[in-house]
């Protein structure tokens, strides 16, 4: 006998416990374990890291609230700078989905009509991609922000901004493949399987 599937309400409801108590562990796990662990005394960002991993899996909406969660459970939490946190989160996230988010179908299908590929790339490339972006655009802020208070900026600034965008994207490698299995997402579907043929077009 086939298993008896679960009303779609039922489903809604799991995945979005299951979105909100990851949200929860990431947080937990960035501020009471990940500082204790330092590769040549640099710490990767954990919330960034699993960011890639959210913004290619879920749709936009969540990218948006995975980042303003973590935005506001930061600035209340763990405040340093008055509304960096609470700014710089849900900025960083929503840069990211932008960018690195599933394409819709319209606009795979307008992309293909303009004689383009029209495809989306591949999730185990846009992962990593998107958890560097994130820490690029959090190491220029945190760098920018040491210069401007009066601090005179040297290489060993630089060097640890870019230590940390690397260990960052390789935490976001390896934790891809586990996050993705959590949640049920085995494979990414081939957008071109459901696209209309691309349009007849006359050579010029």
């Amino acid at each position: 006998m086939k298993a008896k599937r679960r009303p779609p309400a039922v489903d809604a409801l799991v995945n979005a416990l299951k979105f909100f108590g990851m949200v929860l562990l990431t947080y937990l796990f960035h501020v009471c374990v990940i500082p204790d662990i330092r590769i040549l005394n640099v710490t990767p960002n954990l919330i960034l890291a699993v960011l890639g991993v959210v913004c290619v899996c879920f749709e936009q909406i969540k990218t948006a609230w995975y980042g303003l969660i973590m935005g506001i459970l930061l600035e209340v939490m763990q405040p340093s700078t008055p509304l960096m946190s609470l700014l710089l989160y849900p900025i960083t996230a929503s840069l990211c989905m932008l960018i690195f988010a599933d394409k819709s179908m319209r606009q795979l299908e307008y992309e293909r009509g303009l004689g383009k590929p029209g495809r989306n790339r591949s999730p185990w490339l846009r992962t990593p991609l998107c958890a560097a972006f994130a820490s690029f655009i959090y190491e220029v802020v945190n760098i920018t922000y040491v210069y401007l208070r009066g601090a005179d900026l040297e290489f060993a600034h630089i060097l640890r901004g870019l230590s940390e965008i690397l260990l960052t994207t390789g935490l976001a490698v390896l934790l891809m493949l586990p996050l993705r299995r959590f949640f049920g997402i085995r494979m990414a579907p081939d957008p071109n399987k459901l696209l209309r043929p691309a349009p007849y077009r006359k050579p010029e």
